[in-house]
């Protein structure tokens, strides 16, 4: 989750400061397309959300007072703020992302004029920017660095993507017209890295792919006396087509070895999805482009199998609006009214920027397999 240190204020201090008796507010900027401050909003009205198995992960609705300076805003920016008050009394803002408008609307709202917008993380940039010709990846190319330079064609520049020494086994092609986002996530893919999103200062992430049992919980949500939790949390539990053998595969025919192929097979008898709980085999095949190498596709595919074993136990969950979410947080949650104890990870979240306003969070259990 993002470090929430501020000024001489630790990240524990501040944290602790919102999980007591707050004050907070928010505030919004309207930015150019270099990213430059133009002025402060009024008036604002702004939800925002994050699901992490969107192609365009964050988004925003907002609706604000036409400003004075520019009638024109598509393609301008929005940074939203969220603040907290110190106990000294100033004011602690931590920023909620970066949102490019493409939609505005002009409204007549009693004698002023509003503007309601959808806006879109940086994502959109890589989405509508395709190739205007046949992109070729020589063998040996270094896979992290064609995503960089990919995302440096469309104008990205500030990132944050882990490093890695694995390289292209063939030559890669792609068609004219294909999405930079695609050309970008498919490399990503074929080394088990997340695919590319941005983080609240407007970075193009991307790191390498953790099991979930093996990541410690970042976060707790207990419903203790000082619960964040709001009531209206739900459990789902659904076990239809969550396979318990799941195979991946390459096929290369125009060159020589360059056939892989791996299987995940669910033999616990302590897990409810393996093939002795269920009674039967349910089968998940897929064939995948490109994948920098057997080890990887081995990772990749008990990666798939893990994902898809998480619908098993999916959890809704309402709080108080905390502004340290980012890409699949690791939460513990204790609820006791539910009956939960466990670690999950999640998925997406959302939360409409106001005083008493509410957030939402979409967890998916971590499961051992």
């Amino acid at each position: 989750m993002y470090d929430m240190s501020y000024a001489e204020f630790t990240n524990e201090q501040v944290i602790k400061m919102l999980e007591g008796n707050r004050t907070i507010d928010f505030e919004y900027e309207l930015m150019n397309n270099e990213e430059k401050v133009i002025t402060t909003l009024d008036n604002v009205e702004c939800s925002i959300s994050f699901n992490s198995e969107a192609e365009i992960m964050g988004t925003a609705s907002i609706r604000f007072r036409e400003t004075e300076i520019r009638s024109y805003y598509t393609d301008l920016r929005i940074r939203p703020w969220f603040k907290i008050q110190a106990p000294d009394r100033t004011w602690i803002r931590h920023p909620l992302g970066i949102y490019i408008i493409t939609t505005p609307t002009r409204q007549d709202g009693g004698g002023k004029v509003y503007i309601d917008a959808d806006c879109y993380d940086k994502s959109i940039i890589l989405q509508e920017d395709k190739l205007t010709d046949r992109l070729l990846i020589k063998a040996e190319s270094l896979y992290v660095n064609e995503v960089r330079n990919v995302l440096m064609s469309a104008g990205i520049n500030k990132t944050n993507i882990d490093g890695s020494e694995l390289r292209t086994s063939v030559d890669l092609e792609y068609e004219i017209g294909t999405s930079k986002l695609d050309v970008i996530n498919s490399l990503l893919q074929a080394i088990n890295y997340t695919p590319i999103h941005f983080d609240r200062m407007g970075n193009a992430v991307a790191k390498k792919y953790i099991e979930p049992d093996e990541r410690a919980a970042e976060y707790g949500y207990m419903t203790d006396d000082n619960s964040l939790i709001l009531s209206g949390a739900n459990q789902s539990n659904d076990l239809y087509n969550v396979p318990n053998i799941v195979i991946r595969y390459v096929e290369n025919p125009d060159v020589e070895n360059t056939s892989l192929r791996s299987e995940y097979v669910n033999n616990d008898a302590s897990s409810p999805l393996s093939i002795q709980r269920r009674g039967r085999k349910i089968v998940n095949v897929e064939s995948v482009d490109d994948i920098a190498d057997q080890g990887t596709l081995d990772a990749f595919t008990r990666r798939v199998a893990i994902e898809m074993s998480q619908v098993n136990d999916n959890v809704v969950l309402p709080t108080a609006l905390m502004p340290h979410h980012e890409y699949r947080n690791c939460i513990y949650l204790r609820n006791d009214n539910l009956g939960i104890t466990s670690k999950y990870i999640e998925y997406a979240w959302s939360m409409k920027l106001g005083i008493g306003e509410k957030m939402n969070h979409t967890l998916k259990k971590v499961m051992r397999i």
